[in-house]
């Protein structure tokens, strides 16, 4: 056995109910370890709890913050615990319970809660990156651990019906982009960085930090969760055309390179839209006209399964 730890478990309450997570909560409490279980009622649970909690490590009180639901149940618990003040003392984990579970299928965590809480017990905690956007000139930044997405994607993840959701997982996107998708107009906008600049009209952007978005889509290939650098992906919508520019981008899905898709590194971007635009950042949905991403490099250390995989 582990020598004992002392784990603070914020659940999504929609999670929280489920005999798997209950069992699996139990199993490792019965092993000595000690066990905080909180669950989010309400908007900015998440946050308050992982606040608490980075306070307490900070103290010596609490080892690792395991996040207990979605992609956005972990931004949630990531943007409290850095809100705390300095550099987080404790390490954090995932259990993931979400309808697409995006981080989770990047990193290679187990979909199931006894094997993911398994992986916090025994699995190294790796330095990782954190990314954060200040939106509109504002200046204190937004964190977000996996990706941020703008313009159509966005836009399907805010509409998609919550009971199709449940049923179908990561699906539900995908039959919400299908019945929307002649609703929607491109945004045009200009984007920035070091060594690169863009301008035209696009259907969807990616900024990752992480890989997979939407439900498993890879839009940016390319990104690690340690590298200090952000990945940048934009679907462009050609003569205005927010259908073709996605139809033209589907060789992704297989890993090609298609003509309406640029691609970029860097440890920023500014981008700059001429109307607002729909926003994701690990699923929280906002919607801005400026915004300037970056990236925190080892901000915070995480337990992931394989020390030697990539991240």
């Amino acid at each position: 056995m582990t020598d004992p730890r002392r784990l603070t478990i914020i659940l999504h309450a929609k999670a929280a109910g489920q005999k798997g997570v209950q069992d699996a909560v139990s199993a490792i409490s019965r092993k000595g370890h000690l066990v905080d279980v909180k669950v989010t009622e309400g908007p900015g649970d998440g946050e308050r709890f992982s606040h608490q909690a980075a306070k307490a490590a900070a103290h010596g009180e609490v080892d690792t913050i395991v996040s207990g639901g979605g992609d956005g149940t972990l931004n949630a618990v990531i943007h409290g615990a850095l809100e705390a003040g300095e550099k987080p003392q404790c390490s954090f984990a995932l259990m993931p319970l979400g309808t697409a579970n995006d981080f989770a299928q990047n990193a290679a965590i187990p979909l199931d809660p006894a094997e993911a809480l398994d992986v916090a017990l025994t699995a190294p905690a790796r330095a990782t990156d954190v990314a954060g956007v200040k939106i509109d000139g504002r200046q204190k930044p937004q964190a977000f651990v996996n990706m941020a997405t703008a313009g159509f994607g966005p836009r399907v993840t805010s509409e998609a019906d919550p009971d199709l959701k449940e049923k179908l997982g990561g699906a539900a996107y995908l039959l919400s982009a299908l019945a929307r998708i002649g609703e929607v107009t491109p945004w045009a906008g200009r984007i920035r960085a070091d060594g690169f600049s863009w301008e035209g009209s696009f259907a969807a952007l990616a900024v990752g930090n992480g890989r997979r978005a939407g439900g498993g889509v890879e839009l940016c290939p390319l990104a690690e969760l340690d590298d200090g650098a952000l990945d940048l992906t934009i679907i462009e919508a050609p003569d205005g055309d927010i259908l073709a520019g996605l139809v033209s981008s589907l060789p992704m899905a297989v890993g090609l390179q298609p003509d309406s898709v640029t691609r970029a590194r860097a440890s920023a971007f500014e981008v700059e839209t001429d109307n607002p635009v729909p926003l994701s950042l690990d699923g929280e949905m906002l919607e801005a006209s400026r915004f300037t991403f970056s990236v925190q490099r080892h901000a915070i250390r995480f337990h992931l399964p394989d020390p030697t995989s990539r991240l």
